[in-house]
Formats: structure tokens, sequence, C-alpha cells
């Protein structure tokens, strides 16, 4: 009796937060979902893009990635249950018990591990080998090809490849009219849909011709995907496609937001700044005042001629500012004046010897933190993967040891992400962060030798369209230094281009590109970030000489006195700004190895280099994703330091 009196006063002042020993998915986590999240985050409502029904797209995120499996302390998921750090408490209808949210947690740190059982997945048939064929032809412009395929296997045509996509619609996104009705004539039905529901209408978005046939073939105009996207919505979301939006219109498509989480197409308009566009929509009746319409505040940051038309105007344009905090409760404090700061080096002479010593320092650390941020978010970074692979890709080529293993197994992580985006981004919804993440993910991937794909193709078409009608793409999210400036974003944007052009529409990018040079040209650039992407994507661009030099000279001109550049003028020197500015000047041309200003800036990195390889540089961007330990040192200042310590490591290896 005693024992059973123990026994059950034990089990009465357990902790109410106790999970179980293993989380197991549908045991545990699966019944939490469907009890309280699905409701906004299911097949009807996609709350901010995200779902929690299907695997592969709540591990992919909404508007950005939310999970991080094996990494509850950077989950954003996990902050939204447990607490207010990153807005209201979720779910709306009241929090989560103690036990069910330590549960989350748990799941989360354990991997969130989520079987093929209870993945949610819609089941594709299997890929017909001649419709794969016959969309390889087409993605690589072999007309005559394409056409010996269809004479002799025309069943083709209508066949199905992976995840369920016909050749009707690659024809649509890589090819032209009269390649969409050769396969029209063939038997290809204009309104099949793949597992992301998304059809050939959706994809030949901008192309007017291309659109025609599909219409006047019978498409439906209205058809959404399972992201809830009509070509309707997809092309007020491009740049200069008022007239496919006009044809659209015209064949009944439906302006209207279905429901207030939908992706409204007044505001992707104002969104890409494309005032032809918007008015094309308030041409057709559509109210500043519908559900999903963008505020004034909105258009007169994004679109002012928009806001004009709107007659929300105020008092003018408002300029792009940074996002307000979102993590600054979730990360300790951390004091630079504290007695624990590591020492630098010291005054070291720019000796060869000298230089590769900070190289071989800096390369291990700089890829042991790569490939393990993406497995702690989800998601691939400028900062610890993109900016490493420019380092490393520069230690290689000027002889120093790199871990190939460790490079391509990044590479190979950061292909598998994109290939989890492409469905999403052809239908012109981007991975978090938009053009500015973008542009940085494919300079990572310019760097790594990656082979061009389909999925780096739906990146560059996407970028191709949202760029802007005077050949620049404006900043998306105000965070310094790595996402300051229209410059760089535009030079990194036309670097992905150059690189990552789909075969079949070359011709068509490298005229993107030359827009992109002509207004790199004469952009105005003030401070370090924006005067060595200037040089850069000048050098990429391959501009006149004259062109280069003055860019150069522009940037030699804010040289501190000890031999650093600084973010700002009124900052004082560091590897970031130090290391990029060598970087650019270097990859020019025109300044050569015994450049004395060159030189002093060798040697500043020199001697500010940390034992450990790396440098530390102090944040000043607004912290808007939840703090945790990447792997490189420095608590919140980790990540600007991971992409200074890139930077000065790219300038040194550079200098042979």
């Amino acid at each position: 009796m005693i024992q059973r009196l123990l026994l059950l006063l034990a089990t009465a002042l357990a902790p109410a937060a106790q999970a179980p020993a293993t989380v197991d998915f549908q045991r545990d986590v699966q019944p939490i979902l469907r009890e309280h999240c699905i409701g906004c985050h299911g097949p009807e409502l996609q709350m901010n893009g995200f779902r929690l029904d299907r695997r592969a797209d709540a591990m992919r995120g909404g508007t950005q990635t939310n999970i991080g499996p094996g990494n509850a302390d950077g989950s954003r998921m996990y902050h939204r249950v447990a607490g207010s750090n990153f807005g209201p408490q979720m779910p709306p209808a009241g929090p989560l018990s103690a036990s069910q949210i330590e549960t989350i947690k748990q799941w989360i740190d354990e991997g969130a591990a989520w079987p093929d059982a209870a993945s949610g997945e819609t089941v594709s048939p299997p890929a017909d080998p001649d419709a794969m064929r016959l969309m390889t032809l087409i993605r690589a412009d072999d007309r005559r090809a394409v056409d010996d395929l269809l004479r002799s296997h025309p069943r083709a045509a209508a066949a199905r490849g992976t995840h369920g996509s016909t050749p009707l619609m690659t024809a649509a996104l890589y090819g032209d009219a009269a390649l969409v009705k050769r396969l029209l004539a063939a038997g290809a039905d204009p309104n099949a849909a793949n597992t992301a529901g998304a059809t050939a209408l959706m994809l030949a978005v901008p192309d007017v011709p291309a659109l025609q046939v599909l219409l006047d073939a019978g498409a439906d105009v209205n058809a959404r995907s399972e992201d809830r996207r009509s070509a309707l919505v997809i092309a007020t979301g491009t740049v200069g496609a008022a007239p496919a939006v006009r044809l659209l219109l015209a064949y009944g498509a439906d302006p209207s937001s279905w429901q207030a989480s939908d992706m409204s197409p007044m505001r992707e308009a104002g969104r890409v700044g494309d005032a032809d566009t918007f008015r094309v929509l308030l041409e057709y009746g559509v109210s500043v005042k519908s559900v999903g319409a963008p505020s004034a505040n909105f258009l007169r940051t994004n679109c002012f001629s928009c806001a004009q038309l709107a007659g929300v105007a105020g008092d003018g344009p408002l300029a792009r500012v940074p996002p307000p905090p979102g993590a600054d409760s979730t990360a300790p404090k951390y004091d630079p004046g504290r007695s624990a700061r590591p020492t630098p080096v010291g005054a070291t002479p720019a000796t060869p010897a000298a230089i590769r010593a900070a190289v071989e320092r800096s390369v291990p650390l700089l890829q042991d933190v790569g490939t393990a941020f993406i497995k702690q978010t989800g998601c691939v970074s400028c900062h610890h993967n993109s900016l490493v692979s420019m380092a490393v890709a520069a230690a290689r080529q000027h002889g120093y040891a790199v871990n190939e293993a460790t490079s391509k197994s990044q590479s190979s992580t950061i292909g598998t992400y994109l290939e989890s985006w492409r469905d999403r981004t052809v239908q012109n919804q981007p991975i978090a962060g938009g053009a500015d993440t973008i542009s940085y993910l494919m300079l990572g991937l310019a760097f790594d030798s990656f082979p061009p794909d389909e999925a780096t193709d739906a990146q560059a078409i996407w970028l191709k369209r949202r760029q802007a009608a005077d050949g620049h793409w404006p900043i998306n999210t105000i965070r310094p230094p790595i996402e300051s400036n229209d410059v760089a974003v535009t030079a990194i944007s036309m670097r992905a281009l150059q690189v990552f052009a789909p075969p079949s529409q070359r011709a068509e990018y490298a005229v993107a590109v030359d827009r992109a040079r002509a207004w790199l040209t004469t952009a105005p650039a003030e401070e370090t970030e924006e005067r060595a992407f200037k040089l850069l994507g000048l050098t990429w661009a391959k501009a006149p000489r004259a062109v280069i030099v003055r860019a150069a000279r522009d940037l030699r001109a804010i040289q501190k006195p000890g031999g650093g550049w600084s973010q700002l003028g009124s900052m004082a020197s560091d590897a970031y700004a130090t290391g990029e500015a060598l970087t650019a000047l270097r990859e020019s041309g025109v300044v050569g190895l015994t450049d004395r200003a060159y030189r002093q800036g060798l040697e500043f990195l020199l001697r500010t280099q940390i034992e450990d390889g790396s440098w530390i540089v102090e944040t000043r961007a607004v912290p808007i994703q939840a703090y945790f330990e990447s792997g490189f040192p420095y608590g919140v200042n980790q990540w600007v330091s991971a992409a200074a310590t890139a930077w000065a490591t790219t300038a040194l290896a550079l200098a042979k």
C-alpha cells in the first residue's frame, strides 16, 4: 500500500513539461500539429506560406525556414510556440501545454525525424523515359532532336516526367510559342498539373505569345497551384509583365484574393515596383481596398509611382529601413570589451610565409562551419556558406590545401536545398531574403563550379524576372553590412545570370547582364561595400578598362591610414571591409601585388587575425533570427565575423 502511494505521489510531482524519452513523430508530434497548427498551416490556409501537413513543405518553410532540424535554439517554429520573441505566441487560440512545447523542442533537437509513412506527400507516377528525354532536349534548346523524338515517339508529348511535370511545362518555361504549339498538336494537355499543382500556363509567364497559344488551347486561366499561385499572381510579380497581365485579365483571370492569406496581384505589382502592371489592375477595377491589397506605406516604400496611382502618395516616398528586431531577447549579451576578448597576432610583415600561415589557419575553421550551418538551420547563408565557398575557391586556386570532401558535401547539400525550392521558385515564390539571399547563394555555387541544372535555372529565372527596368536589383532587407545596398545585390545577381543562365535563353540573359553593367557604371557608391561590389561587378561584366580603373581608384581613395578599410566612414577599419576591398582590387587587375596600398591592407589583415584563424567584427545588423551557436566564435558577432574571416582569407589567398 505504501509503495502504491509513493508511486502515485511521484507521478503527481513529475514535471509537467516532461517529454517522452525519445519523441516519435506520429505518436507525439503529428497529433499536436493536427489539433493546433494545420488549421492555419495546411491545405486550405497557409499563413506566411508555411504548411505543416506535408513533410517537404514543412522542412522547406514558408517565407523563411522555420523548423531547423537538430537545433531548437535556432528554430523559429519552436520560439513561436514557446513564447513571444517573434510576435504573438502561437497558436492564436491559446498556447500549447508545457509538455507539448517540450515535445516540439525535443523533436527538433533530435533531428525532426518525419517518417515516409506520415509524410503527406503526393505520390507521383514513375517518370516516363521518353518524356524525360524530351524535356532534357527542350531545356537544351535542341529543336532538331525534339522534332526527331516527337516523330519517333509521339506519345512522349503527353507523358510525364519527374514530379508529374510534362514536356509542355518545360516548353512553356524554356521554349517559345512555336514549341508550345508543336507539343499541343502532338497531344499535350494544356491543363495537366504536376505534384506542385503548377500548369504550363503558370510557367509560360511572361511570354505573351506562348500564353496566347495555351489560352486558345483551353488552358484554365484561374488554375491555382498547391501554393495558391495563379498565372496572374505570377505575372504581377514579374517586372515588365504588364502585357501578360492584360492578356490574362482579358481571358477572365480573377484578380481578387480568394482569402486573406493568398498573394494579392496588386501587392505583387507593388512589391516589384511595376507601375504599368499596377495601372492595368486599376483599369480592370481592382480596388486598392480589396482583400490583400498593399498598404499605403508598402507602396510608398516599394513603388512610389504605384502609390501615386492609388492616391496614397502622402508626403512622398519612404526609405527602406531595417526590420524591427525579432531575436534580440534570444541572444546572450556579449561584452566586446571583456577580458576574454581574443588577442590578435600583432604586427606581421606581409611575407609569403606569413600570408601562407594565415590562410592555412583560416581555411579549416571556415570549412568546419559551412555544412554544419545548413544542417542547423535548414537554409543556406551568405556568411557561413557562400562566402566560405569564395574563400575555399581562392585558396584552392592558389595552391593551398582544402578539404575537398567537405567542399563537395556543402555543394551537394546546397544543390538539394535548391531542388526543394524549384517548384515554388518558378511560381515566383522566392527563398527567404529574395534577391539578397538568392544572388549570394548562386555566387557561392559559382565559386564551387556547381554544374547548372533545373534547380539553378529556377533561381536564375526568378532573378531575371525581378530585375528593375533600369537594370538594377533593389535590396530586399536592410541588414548591414552584407545586406545593405542596391549596388552589391545588383553585382551579385548579374553574376548569377552570367554563370547560370538557362541554356536556351543565354542571349536573352546576356541583354540583362548588359543592362546591369550599364546601371553599375553610373551608380553612386559611397561606402566600402558599395565601392567594392561596384568594382567587382564591373570586372565580372567586362566593362571598359577605363571604367574599371576609375572604380578601383574610388575604392582606394577611402583606405584608412592604418592600411585597412572600414564599413562606414565613421567606423574603424575591420577585416570585413578590408578583405572585400583587397579582393575587389586584386580581381580587377588594376592593383598589383607590389602596390604599397595593397601591401598595407594585407598587413592590416595579418596583424588583426586571431591565433585560431578567425577575425572578430562586431555586428551592426538588427537581430531577426533566433540566436544559436553555429560553431564559429564570438557569440552574437559570430555571423559577421565568419563573413569577415571569409573575405580576409580570400584576400590573403589571392596575394600570390
